[in-house]
């Protein structure tokens, strides 16, 4: 009888490693390109529509298009990395390269190792990402995003006409200079939200365009001359202020909201520091007895904002953990008993999914409400994913 000539003396277990790493990053960069495609079909329509109604240099929609395909990462490289791995795996499979390496004496341990590497690359590759670039990119789209748009509408503005296409503004001008960029006799009415509103009336204004803070996000801002702003409140409350210059932030966190201070658009540092801000104010007032109206309002925002706030920063660090966990379960799924088998690792894969981000969107859902900690909605399907992966890691059929 011949024996199987052992493993040493036919190739060294760093070759196949490297084998299975170069089999898994094709797929990997092909996923995720895909699922970056996907969903930046989403936003094309948007952006065209900027080129072809607002007369925008197409270099400017590719340059949107770089920054919002890179806030799109830490959604779609989890997703790779799963479907990647599956996919190598079961490819392996089917061509019995797995139960070649497995006569060869290899244990699963040995061929999970260039899988875990490789997550543990990409899982510190996204993390950096996170803390700084993709904020940033975040930035830089929603702002230029809004300003073309604003700049676009702007030159619209006709004499003796209410101009509404500027999102909660209402502006109306006697007069309009040739260039768009000088009004006169100028009437704006603003709603911030349900609870305030604003009207500002003044003799003349102008169209300044700026960059501000380091990321130089674009604004765009009306400065106006001789003039007043009657603020009403919903409690029937009103205040005059008379003014001889103001600007107007038309476009840069303040005139429109959600651009700018979106949570999604800080830096790691910045959110941790907003987060320890507003629950230190949240703590302060809810210990307090006796709130002002406007202490309740504070106090209701809050309790609406910073649960948002703790759900973005604790994502921030779930994503990387998803990319090694993903992967190590789509090792597990992927391998098949043999040629020809019937199990259908690409359903699995995606019945996990589905399972896993109803119950991740359940968590946010119920987080958002005060219900859960932002932290145990976030980790908690990473948590059962683990288990899973692990049980069904021991779970394959393993003779050497």
């Amino acid at each position: 009888m011949i024996k199987s000539m052992p493993f040493k003396y036919w190739l060294p277990k760093s070759v196949i490693q490297r084998y299975l790493a170069s089999n898994f990053v094709g797929p990997f960069v092909m996923s995720t390109l895909f699922f970056v495609i996907f969903l930046l079909t989403f936003q094309l329509f948007r952006l065209i529509r900027i080129v072809t109604d607002k007369d925008v240099d197409p270099m400017v929609l590719f340059e949107l298009m770089g920054h919002i395909a890179i806030s799109f990462l830490p959604m779609a490289i989890p997703l790779a990395a799963l479907f990647a791995s599956v996919y190598t795996l079961n490819k392996l499979s089917e061509d019995s390269e797995v139960v070649a390496m497995r006569s060869f004496g290899l244990k699963k341990e040995t061929l999970i190792v260039p899988f875990v590497v490789l997550g543990f690359f990409i899982a510190g590759s996204i993390f950096a990402l996170n803390r700084n670039l993709i904020p940033h990119s975040k930035t830089q789209f929603k702002n230029t995003f809004i300003t073309l748009s604003s700049q676009g509408n702007v030159t619209n503005i006709k004499a003796g006409q209410f101009f509404i296409e500027i999102p909660g503004i209402t502006l109306f001008s006697e007069t309009v200079s040739d260039d768009g960029n000088h009004l006169g006799e100028v009437f704006i009415f603003q709603k911030k939200n349900d609870q305030e509103e604003q009207v500002i009336v003044a003799k003349r204004g102008a169209l300044i365009k700026q960059s501000m803070g380091e990321l130089r996000a674009p604004t765009l801002r009306l400065h106006l001359e001789e003039g007043n702003i009657l603020k009403l409140a919903s409690e029937g409350k009103t205040e005059k202020i008379l003014f001889q210059e103001y600007d107007f932030p038309v476009v840069d966190g303040g005139g429109l909201p959600g651009i700018v201070t979106k949570d999604s658009m800080r830096s790691n540092q910045e959110l941790k520091q907003v987060i320890e801000e507003r629950r230190e104010e949240f703590n302060k007032l809810s210990s307090k007895k006796n709130l002002t109206q406007e202490e309740s309002r504070n106090l209701g925002y809050l309790k609406n904002d910073l649960p948002k706030s703790e759900l973005e920063y604790w994502g921030r660090f779930n994503t990387p953990l998803q990319v090694i966990l993903f992967i190590f379960l789509g090792f597990s799924i992927g391998i098949k008993k043999g040629r020809g088998r019937t199990k259908s690792s690409g359903s699995m894969g995606l019945v996990f999914l589905i399972g896993d981000y109803i119950l991740f969107f359940g968590g946010i859902s119920l987080a958002r409400k005060g219900s859960i900690p932002a932290s145990f909605a976030v980790f908690t399907p990473s948590v059962l994913s683990a288990f899973l992966g692990v049980y069904l890691f021991k779970k394959l059929d393993w003779q050497s």
